[in-house]
């Protein structure tokens, strides 16, 4: 018998962590997992601002929302954050691993800091590991979860004019260890994937680009000729939150205008 696939993408009571829910991309995406059904717990360094977006969800949606401070970088920070989710909701379905995503400048390889390759790697992969780790460890024992990773292009592209070394080394071990864990945890019916952007239009990209000749460089090889939008995450991430992608794991799913296909 066929069942009915009207909710296939609804995630109606799920527990969802959006690891850097205050960023301009968490923030959507806590949004949107709480319009399809999720309770939301908003995580981020900046409680202020974590706390301003679960109201924020709380009145536009009506739905449940609720923040919490996390140092990413700190694997106590992490495992306190898994402790007060599970003791106010009892337990987490869906991870979502949005944090911050810092750019070195456009540095040449003969001329990167140790320090800003340090922490890159802190910010942009340890502190992945870390969240998989402490929330693994949960979804692992329930034998049930969804992770979802922000990766990007650059984690199998590299950037033609070149000087961004660290960030797209960052983005290849996203990618390898969103491989490594789907194939560990499938014992466990634990969904790993990432989803893979290009430029996206946030507050900082648009300092980026704010000289349109140069933006529209950029875009001058992708298919589809604009900047990603915060929305065009959304639907990915719901997909791969939801049952609809129950037979998916180990991707990277690339949400770029095409650029991956023809570049």
């Amino acid at each position: 018998m066929v069942k009915s696939m009207a909710n296939l993408f609804r995630v109606d009571d799920k527990v969802a962590v959006v690891v850097g829910g205050a960023g301009g991309i968490g923030e959507l995406l806590g949004h949107g997992l709480a319009e399809y059904g999720a309770k939301v717990a908003i995580a981020d360094i900046n409680l202020p601002k974590a706390e301003e977006v679960a109201q924020d969800i709380r009145l536009k949606l009506q739905a449940e929302a609720v923040a919490f401070q996390v140092d990413v970088a700190d694997e106590g920070s992490v495992a306190k954050l898994v402790e007060q989710v599970v003791s106010k909701y009892g337990t987490v379905d869906i991870l979502v691993n949005s944090q911050r995503q810092r750019v070195t400048s456009n540095q040449a390889g003969t001329e990167i800091p140790v320090a800003d390759w340090d922490m890159m790697f802190n910010v942009n992969v340890k502190s992945i590991m870390l969240t998989c780790r402490e929330f693994g460890k949960l979804m692992t024992g329930k034998k049930s979860g969804k992770v979802i990773n922000l990766s990007s292009v650059r984690g199998i592209r590299a950037n033609l004019r070149g000087g961004n070394e660290a960030y797209c080394a960052t983005k290849g071990a996203v990618d390898m260890i969103t491989r490594s864990l789907a194939s560990e945890w499938a014992q466990y019916n634990i969904n790993v994937n990432a989803i893979g952007p290009s430029v996206i239009a946030t507050p900082s990209s648009k300092r980026t680009f704010k000289d349109p000749k140069q933006l529209q460089k950029h875009i001058a090889n992708m298919p589809m000729k604009r900047m990603g939008t915060t929305e065009d995450i959304v639907g990915a991430c719901i997909f791969l939150a939801s049952p609809a992608s129950d037979f998916i794991t180990g991707q990277i799913l690339y949400v770029d205008g095409g650029l991956t296909a023809v570049v």
